[in-house]
């Protein structure tokens, strides 16, 4: 059986939907299916190549996603997974009724009633009784659920991890804003730090991501501070969050990774679709969420990621940090509120939860 997930990452989207569609994908792999990714242009292509999936690219415009059915593939079977927030209703009833297969959603935004025939949420606020109205009245099947944190597509790395044992002191800080940072927090934190840091012996661990839109001058900037360590290009994530004592992260799929880790976390939102994802966190106990980070007179509500970064950001995120680092037992508590909900089994769960809902009766395994 084919595996196919259609979806896109750039600057205006971040990585998200690619890392977390890839680590199902890696899983499928593992199971004997063959996977291939369908993008509107070829930003990350060339990722997705190195790690040995084919790819096909419409050079469409990812927010208009009905024109690209003009040129979708004709000859497509198998599974096909969506990940995009620019889906409409006519979007997935054609592939619903085109293609052969069955059609599967990751959703985190509840947008309408999607007509297809898995949707997965594993978001830390999905509850089942959200679709259950969402779906009251349709007028087609209801689509099979899988919906909570059990099922959070982390990569393979992430699975077991030991349960971490938090250090009397604060030595090292994890520093993460997603692949683009279209608010140059990054940036502005290193800024800040550079002012501050007098008699600090704390090390700041800067996750640059691949389309930081200030990626010289954050070099530039961490080279000036021997405090400063720069994380680029980075293949063994687990070793990177489990060496550090917290993490700072925007309310996106990191999460979830720094969750299985156990590293005590300061969360944010950058996007209104990652609002309900920090206020959730925070309510289970696995995070400090700073909330919205962003000018409210900034924002544009048509687009996925904009606005200016709010003027007092910065300063609520390195006071959280530095009421945290003083608190190892709020630290101790929350990591392990942390990894007794993520386990980093997520996708295995996941895939074989799909497979029983979706058999292949026509699989050469």
């Amino acid at each position: 059986m084919t595996v196919i997930f259609r979806v896109d990452a750039n600057k205006n989207i971040g990585m998200g939907h690619i890392m977390r569609c890839l680590s199902i994908a890696d899983v499928c792999r593992l199971c004997g299916y063959k996977v291939k990714f369908i993008l509107a242009d070829d930003a990350v292509s060339k990722l997705i190549k190195e790690r040995g999936y084919s790819v096909i690219v419409l050079y469409s415009d990812y927010r208009n996603m009905e024109e690209e059915l003009k040129v979708w593939p004709s000859e497509l079977s198998g599974l096909i997974f969506v990940d995009s927030y620019f889906v409409t209703e006519a979007y997935l009833s054609y592939l619903r009724e085109r293609v052969r297969g069955k059609l599967i959603y990751l959703d985190d935004i509840y947008a309408f009633p999607y007509p297809v025939d898995v949707v997965i949420n594993y978001n830390a606020y999905a509850t089942p009784d959200i679709y259950n109205k969402l779906y009251s009245r349709v007028d087609f099947r209801k689509p099979k659920m899988i919906i909570g944190s059990a099922y959070a597509p982390l990569r393979t790395m992430f699975r077991g991890i030991d349960k971490k044992k938090q250090p009397d002191e604060v030595k090292n800080i994890l520093v993460s804003t997603g692949g683009s940072d279209e608010l140059h927090l990054q940036l502005q934190i290193i800024r800040s730090l550079t002012a501050s840091l007098v008699g600090d012996d704390c090390f700041y661990h800067f996750l640059l991501g691949a389309m930081n839109v200030d990626k010289e001058e954050i070099k530039r900037g961490a080279s000036l501070n021997e405090h400063f360590i720069i994380h680029e290009n980075v293949t063994d994530m687990k070793s990177l969050i489990c060496s550090c004592d917290i993490a700072i992260s925007a309310a996106g799929s990191t999460l979830y990774e720094i969750a299985s880790c156990g590293v005590p976390l300061i969360t944010y939102s950058l996007a209104d679709n990652q609002l309900q994802g920090a206020e959730a966190f925070e309510k289970l106990g696995m995070a400090i969420n700073i909330g919205d980070i962003r000018d409210p007179v900034s924002v544009d509500g048509s687009q996925v990621v904009s606005g200016k970064l709010d003027s007092l950001a910065v300063t609520r995120i390195l006071m959280a940090m530095e009421s945290l680092s003083k608190d190892k037992a709020k630290r101790s508590k929350m990591g392990e509120k942390m990894q007794q909900l993520i386990d980093g089994f997520g996708t295995d769960r996941l895939v074989r939860e799909i497979m029983k809902m979706c058999p292949d009766n026509n699989s050469s395994k």
